[in-house]
């Protein structure tokens, strides 16, 4: 029985690190990690523009 068990827990955690690259190739693939910089300085000026609060 401890056997199947630890056979199922290595399925379930190769199934898991194969969503979790599948994940992170496609963000790559996508372009959602291309232009961090560009991102944070449109964060960071946006920012700037609203008047600071109480």
């Amino acid at each position: 029985m401890l056997e199947y068990l630890t056979l199922g827990e290595f399925a379930v955690a190769a199934l898991m690190t194969l969503a979790a690259l599948s994940a992170f190739v496609w963000g790559v693939a996508g372009g959602a990690l291309g232009d961090v910089e560009g991102v944070k300085q449109r964060v960071l000026e946006a920012e700037g523009d609203d008047p600071p609060r109480a």
